[in-house]
């Protein structure tokens, strides 16, 4: 490779990363502020709903981020196989099913972990009443977690195939979705149910489903 040549191949590898790095940035900002709606909403049934709320949170997401690290080891085969092979159906097909299924098991077993969601705050501590509250919150939101493991595997399965701008709109889409499940089941309009914190987690388990379909 010449000196002439260097530049060029440097700024089209740049571009072809930012390409790529950009949408999956915003999506990840997008996803955080799904996360800030609940918070949003929650605060306003008082400091004990957003505490619990909190609590449940924290144990919720350090198992679902967790996973998702697990199931992300996928986006190196995809890689690889289309490396190899440009049109490597077959194998990136196997990748993907294979990863589905993982996030099924291990989705199973952080389940399992916040069905004792009191139990380790208890044993952490955590004051009494938060506890009551944030461990009923979890027996909801824990059925977010399969969909959204699922759901990240198919993030990476798009962006390995060079098209991340499709898990960006599909997080921006879920914004709305999440926002108008907060405000139809924590308040209790649209002639919904009241249902507090528990409409909260309600709405994270929505969102996650419309996410993944």
């Amino acid at each position: 490779m010449t000196a002439r040549s260097q530049p060029s191949g440097f700024a089209a590898e740049l571009s072809a990363t930012t390409r790529l790095a950009a949408p999956l940035a915003l999506a990840n900002l997008l996803q955080m502020l799904v996360h800030a709606i609940d918070v949003i909403f929650v605060a306003r049934l008082g400091d004990s709903a957003l505490a619990a709320s909190s609590l449940g949170v924290a144990l919720f997401g350090l198992l679902v981020w967790t996973s998702s690290g697990l199931v992300g080891a996928v986006a190196p085969l995809i890689a690889a196989e289309l490396g190899r092979r440009n049109h490597a159906v077959r194998e990136v097909r196997r990748s993907v099913r294979m990863a589905l299924w993982l996030s099924v098991i291990v989705g199973i077993g952080a389940m399992g972990i916040c069905m004792m969601g009191g139990w380790l705050m208890r044993l952490t501590g955590q004051p009494v009443e938060a506890t009551a509250q944030a461990s009923g919150f979890l027996l909801i939101l824990m059925w977010a977690v399969i969909p959204m493991i699922a759901a990240s595997v198919l993030r990476i399965f798009v962006s390995a195939l060079g098209r991340p701008r499709i898990a960006t709109a599909i997080t921006f889409a879920a914004l709305f979705v999440n926002a108008l499940g907060n405000w139809t089941l924590v308040f209790g309009n649209l002639g919904m149910p009241a249902l507090g914190l528990h409409g909260s987690a309600l709405s994270s388990v929505i969102t996650s489903v419309a996410m993944l379909l």
